[in-house]
């Protein structure tokens, strides 16, 4: 589930998760609203929080397939750079 459903399910503003994830700063709501649209890669102890806030229902997995999603909309040069093919012995 993405966070961002999941605190609208429960009705619950940015400002007020942002503070119960105990994220500081001059806007917390704008932090939160980045690490909801993946433009912005949360902390491993702010995953952690968050898996906690929401009793497991937001996986580590659901922010990192957000963020995934965001670099290939907005930094698809990150994916463009094609691996080298792996050589067999015959082409050795």
């Amino acid at each position: 589930m993405m966070f961002r459903d999941w605190r609208l399910e429960r009705r619950l503003g940015l400002g007020e998760a942002a503070r119960l994830l105990g994220i500081k700063g001059k806007n917390p709501g704008g932090t939160l609203v980045r690490i909801e649209n993946g433009s912005r890669q949360p902390e491993a102890d702010m995953v952690e929080r968050i898996l906690a806030f929401t009793d497991g229902a937001v996986t580590a997995a659901d922010m990192h397939e957000v963020r995934l999603a965001w670099l290939k909309d907005n930094r698809p040069e990150k994916f463009s750079a094609a691996l080298p093919a792996p050589q067999t012995e015959a082409a050795a």
